[in-house]
């Protein structure tokens, strides 16, 4: 057992981890103790030179060090000396930096001959070249071969060849930034990982719940297909693929410039950037609306995308990026805003998740694309949300646009033969009207937009009608002269109701007007329009 020193380390300021510090001198041979913090760094590093591989490994796997970590961003390394002098052989600016003489907190004096000292920069600078050439010799390697897999159309290969690259890539992020590589990680894991030292990271790669990323799932079902002798086909995603890449080694560059430049000075520098997200709402309503959005709601992001006035109205369309905003809540959040601000004002409001947006973009990327835009966000929640890996080039189509229209067809049909009929039945009317409403609406938007929304209510799908195409307008007369309030009659009837029909018929002749001039709206976009030849032989 060794005799207890009697230790101080203040440069730390840290109580609890001076005690920690001193225990593991005491039962272990700890060479030096390196300390940096600097205002440029999210950590503190801390890095502990021993002179045994196996117990330094041991270590770094104790509860304490992540502890540590979470509580005090304190990232804490043990290193073994052969290693440590390895790396600096290898030009590693880390240990270049974070290992020099300036940093030595303790340093034990019975073994000079393991002492790992730092030289100056011009005996240092041939060593950190090499090491940086070295990085740009084999990313230019991986670079050349995906080119020639693009230009031969090898889908998978393309895509797991960027696998190995973007692999490449955080070998060195993790090495610049932690001091080691962790390969037997999955990739999913070693970006969240590293989001944790550069914050900026996370806006390169769309993520589920689950920290699972959309580009490495892809990765993830192009090995599959191959091993299966099976193709995928997702070329229009190679650009979005290569700009997360370029930015992963925009971000090594960076990160090799900036030790390039805290090693020859010596001392660290402060390189804060204030967030530039613009979170000043536009007016008093944005202001009350944002607000009450918050209040009920954790929200990514919000995007005021359109704002109508007709008459007296004025309406504002907003897109929430959130998880787990039920239609329900949207229908609260909205009746609470109508309450505080008046009947002046109307709100369509819209959510979904970002990894749902972004895994629905081969058919909504229209409509997203022309939403999600700088100009139009009043509300971001963090600086560091990824943009959304956008389908280049992307080819809108109308799928099973056919199925829709024809069942709003049919829908039309059907209540004209009920609306028609001589002995003035009229049961069930009511839900026929409202169920083609709702599908014509729903077939509408698709075809001006490409998007097609769920559960969302009557005057919601009517306002996104009159975005989708201002001349919709032309037909409020009609849903204004309704004989009752008309979008909470459609609600109303989106459920059965078991009772005989009490409708007269000039309400018929009313709701049959609506029906006639909707769908012949609807069969001059779609047949007239020439998106659908086969209908018209139907």
């Amino acid at each position: 057992m060794k005799t207890t020193e009697k230790l101080s380390f203040q440069k730390l300021e840290n109580e609890f981890l001076e005690n920690i510090l001193r225990q593991l001198v005491n039962q272990y041979t700890i060479i030096q103790i390196f300390f940096t913090r600097h205002s440029s760094s999210v950590f503190s590093y801390l890095i502990i030179n021993l002179d045994n591989y196996t117990v330094a490994q041991n270590l770094q796997q104790s509860k304490w060090v992540r502890k540590v970590k979470e509580r005090y961003q304190i990232n804490i390394a043990f290193i073994s000396s052969s290693r440590l002098h390895h790396y600096y052989s290898l030009g590693c600016p880390f240990i270049a930096f974070y290992c020099r003489a300036s940093a030595v907190i303790y340093q034990n004096k019975e073994i000079e001959n393991s002492i790992f000292i730092t030289g100056q920069w011009k005996k240092y600078k041939k060593r950190f070249k090499v090491n940086e050439n070295n990085f740009h010799h084999d990313h230019d390697l991986h670079m050349c071969q995906i080119k020639n897999l693009i230009s031969e159309g090898t889908s998978n290969c393309i895509f797991t060849s960027y696998a190995r690259l973007i692999e490449y890539d955080l070998d060195y992020l993790e090495e610049l930034y932690c001091g080691n590589k962790s390969s037997s990680l999955s990739l999913d894991q070693r970006i969240t990982n590293l989001i944790e030292y550069i914050p900026n990271l996370q806006k390169y790669f769309v993520r589920n719940s689950h920290n699972k990323y959309y580009l490495i799932d892809l990765f993830v079902k192009a090995k599959e297909a191959t091993a299966d002798d099976e193709a995928i086909y997702k070329e229009e995603m190679y650009e979005a693929v290569g700009i997360a890449q370029q930015n992963l080694y925009r971000l090594i560059e960076e990160r090799f410039d900036e030790l390039k430049k805290l090693i020859k000075k010596g001392s660290s520098e402060n390189n804060d950037v204030s967030c530039q997200i613009e979170k000043k709402p536009k007016d008093i309503i944005i202001s009350l609306t944002i607000e009450a959005i918050l209040k009920s709601i954790e929200v990514e992001q919000i995007y005021l995308y359109r704002q109508i006035t007709y008459g007296e109205k004025t309406t504002y369309y907003l897109m929430l990026i959130t998880i787990g905003a039920s239609n329900e809540k949207l229908k609260s959040i909205t009746q609470s805003l109508k309450s505080k601000i008046g009947e002046k004002y109307d709100f369509v409001l819209l959510s979904h998740s970002r990894y749902w947006i972004q895994a629905n973009l081969y058919q909504n990327q229209s409509f997203f694309f022309n939403i999600i835009r700088g100009e139009y966000l009043i509300f971001s929640s963090n600086k560091y949300l990824p943009d959304f890996h956008w389908e280049i080039p992307h080819k809108p189509y109308h799928a099973d646009l056919y199925f829709y229209y024809k069942a709003t067809k049919n829908i039309a049909l059907q209540f004209s033969t009920i609306a028609n009929n001589e002995q003035e039945n009229y049961q069930g009317l009511e839900s026929l009207f409202t169920l083609f409403f709702l599908s014509f609406c729903r077939t509408y938007i698709f075809v001006k937009t490409y998007y097609l929304p769920n559960y969302v209510s009557s005057q919601t799908l009517w306002e996104l009608c009159i975005y989708a195409d201002a001349g919709i307008q032309k037909y409020n007369y009609l849903i204004e002269q309704f004989w009752t309030d008309f979008f909470p009659y459609i609600n109303r009837h989106l459920t059965l109701h078991h009772n005989l029909s009490m409708l007269k018929k000039g309400e018929v002749e009313q709701m049959n007007i609506i029906v006639e001039k909707l769908i012949d709206e609807l069969h001059n976009l779609v047949v007239v329009g020439r998106l659908l030849l086969e209908v018209e032989e139907d």
